[in-house]
């Protein structure tokens, strides 16, 4: 009778494992890289709106005008920030001189703009060169907040 010599297959899976092992790790740092995005839009979304409702609620009395507490719209924005670093160079306002206030829905009342912006560097270098579609390596955020103020200016 004529004996069949079988094969040791022990190292198939491991070989199977090294194969597919680089492509798994590359899609959960994508994942991980869509989350931080995500994080970071949602921080300077939420940054900006609370930066716009500190302006829209508080305004800045200064020698009988009234205008809005940029300063404090800042600190706002920056508090508000949550692991990011903002500067000044990052947050901007506009609606900010009363001659220039916007008039919204047909009511006087002004209205504050306030905008950020973020660069998000993805952690990998493969991601960054698909999303951004640049040289610079990162993809800006932008986020726009536009509140109507509950104060009149003075004319």
């Amino acid at each position: 009778m004529k004996t069949i010599k079988r094969f040791s297959t022990r190292g198939q899976t491991l070989v199977e494992f090294a194969l597919i092992l680089p492509a798994f790790l590359l899609l959960a740092v994508v994942l991980f890289d869509f989350g931080r995005g995500v994080y970071y839009y949602s921080a300077i979304h939420n940054a900006a709106r609370e930066g716009a409702r500190y302006g829209a609620a508080n305004p800045l009395y200064s020698s009988g005008t009234v205008s809005a507490d940029e300063d404090g719209m800042k600190a706002r924005v920056e508090n508000y920030a949550v692991g990011l670093d903002l500067n000044d160079s990052n947050i901007t306002f506009a609606n900010l001189d009363p001659a220039s206030y916007e008039s919204a829905a047909g009511f006087s009342n002004p209205t504050v703009r306030v905008s950020v912006r973020y660069d998000f560097y993805p952690a990998t270098p493969f991601v960054s060169q698909i999303i951004c579609a640049c040289s610079s390596g990162f993809l800006t955020l932008n986020s726009d907040a536009i509140m109507r103020t509950e104060w009149i200016p003075s004319p």
